[in-house]
């Protein structure tokens, strides 16, 4: 039964993840090719000043997912209702203050921190004040969508997500198109965002009988509970904004903006290959407290390196295909010059070779409520991270803001490992080998085909190879007729 209700939730999340992503790809592409590298940087750097929001209600919206499912497994209502009705509230005040922060800086200190040609300045600040009341609005329907996702209920949750980049695509491009520039893409991104709200509201509360929303169930309890929960992922999430987001800041502060439309075009890239390995363990959170609720700790340690083990076989032929048709990829999609991107997507490449060992693990610490356990050794990768990136970034320009994103990957992939085998109760030889080793294997095989046979039969060659030893040696008979089936 566990196995099946994780390779179901994993099929319903990784498609409509992948049609999200084709989306926004569609939505940069347009962009770049109509604004140009230099506007479009623009619009990458307002994106991630108000994606910054996103640090604050990570913290609670994960606390949500996790108690919901809990207090679904023990029958208790009552307690999920005051979970799903403080964390609104608390969404509603962290959503006021950081809009007023945001403003903040907008009007005041823009062109002062950030490297903006003065003609774009104005657009800029427009853009900006409409994505401010986005980020609000977005507080509100991610926080409905954590509910969701406690519950269960993977396919609502994903379907909603579809529906906002859906609307986002449909109104970038008539904005766009109707000549109302960065200001318009910014209303753009407002209406969907108010549009994709009152959808979620209908679809994940109104059309749950069990559920409503009322600011007289939060209770006071219910935020300590919260509260005490969250702060360590919070503190987690702020040392993955530095370690991650901050390189938008960082360049947008000491390089002009076309660099950061070449970022843009590499990171996408790495995310949607990163979410390769959150496939399994995007589901685990709920399926992780489930199990801790009733003390199953043998299960959870088969839970840990079973999806560790398949995470690291599904993406890893994927990293490797990637890593060495970069330049291929991106010369498809925007031509020449372009060569930027291609090396900052190699070495994106390089830092998630180092993440797909504990992308399970960190999300099933989160489960049984250990997420404590890993601040400190965040906070030294994102230390050396960041300051390996200001480093770098004066001397060698953008590949310097992801020279220090790989370095504090492993970091954390050395810190978190030994950490993770303790807290599951597992065995460290057998996980090493079976997990670690075993997976390795057939992805050394793979590279050396790439390496010493020509052209693209030795890419057919690695991909054929690479599939045997996996069935033979990593794939578990009866996952693999589960897999199958569905």
């Amino acid at each position: 039964m566990l196995r099946k209700k994780i390779f179901l939730n994993t099929i319903v999340n990784s498609g409509g993840k992948l049609l999200s992503f084709a989306l926004q790809i569609f939505i940069i592409t347009y962009l770049i090719k109509v604004l140009g590298k230099d506007a479009y940087g623009v619009v990458v750097l307002a994106l991630a000043l108000v994606a910054n929001t996103n640090i604050l209600e990570a913290g609670f919206g994960l606390s949500v997912t996790k108690y919901v499912a809990e207090y679904k497994a023990k029958g208790d209502w009552q307690r999920l209702l005051q979970t799903i009705n403080t964390n609104l509230v608390i969404s509603t005040v962290l959503g006021l203050v950081m809009c007023l922060v945001l403003t903040l800086i907008n009007e005041v200190f823009l062109e002062k921190i950030f490297t903006i040609p003065p003609e774009l300045v104005t657009d800029a600040r427009n853009m900006i004040r409409a994505l401010i009341l986005l980020s609000f609005a977005e507080f509100w329907s991610v926080s409905l969508i954590r509910v969701a996702e406690g519950l269960q209920k993977y396919a609502l949750a994903r379907s909603m997500e579809l529906i906002k980049w859906l609307l986002r695509a449909v109104f970038v491009f008539i904005a766009v198109y109707a000549g109302y520039g960065l200001a318009g893409i910014g209303i753009a991104y407002l209406a969907a965002g108010v549009l994709n709200l009152v959808i979620v509201y209908i679809k994940v509360i109104m059309q749950d009988p069990a559920l409503r929303l009322s600011p007289s169930l939060s209770s006071k309890e219910s935020f300590g509970q919260l509260f005490g929960f969250s702060i360590w992922i919070l503190i987690a999430k702020v040392f993955a904004f530095l370690s991650y987001k901050i390189d938008v800041i960082i360049l947008g502060i000491f390089l002009p903006p076309a660099n950061l439309t070449y970022y843009s075009v590499a990171f996408k890239i790495f995310e949607m290959l990163r979410y390769g390995l959150s496939l399994i363990s995007s589901t685990l959170v709920p399926v992780t407290s489930e199990l801790n609720a009733v003390t199953d700790r043998k299960r959870i340690a088969m839970l840990f390196e079973k999806a560790t083990k398949y995470s690291v076989l599904a993406v890893g032929p994927m990293l490797v295909l990637f890593y060495f048709y970069m330049n291929v990829i991106i010369k498809l999609w925007f031509g020449e010059g372009y060569e930027t991107a291609v090396t900052l997507g190699r070495l994106f490449i390089i830092s998630l070779t180092a993440m797909a060992f504990i992308t399970s693990g960190t999300e099933m610490m989160v489960g049984i409520n250990q997420v404590k356990t890993l601040v400190k050794f965040n906070a030294a990768a994102t230390a050396v991270n960041l300051a390996v990136s200001i480093y770098l970034v004066r001397i060698i320009g953008a590949p310097g803001v992801v020279l220090g994103t790989v370095l504090g990957s492993f970091v954390i992939m050395f810190t978190y490992l030994p950490s993770m085998i303790k807290s599951f109760d597992v065995a460290p030889g057998p996980f090493l080998n079976n997990v670690v080793l075993k997976s390795g294997l057939p992805l050394i095989i793979m590279i050396c085909c790439l390496f010493f046979i020509p052209a693209y039969t030795g890419t057919i060659i690695g991909i054929i190879a690479y599939v045997l030893i996996s069935y033979k040696f990593m794939l578990d008979k009866d996952d693999l007729k589960i897999i199958l089936h569905r």
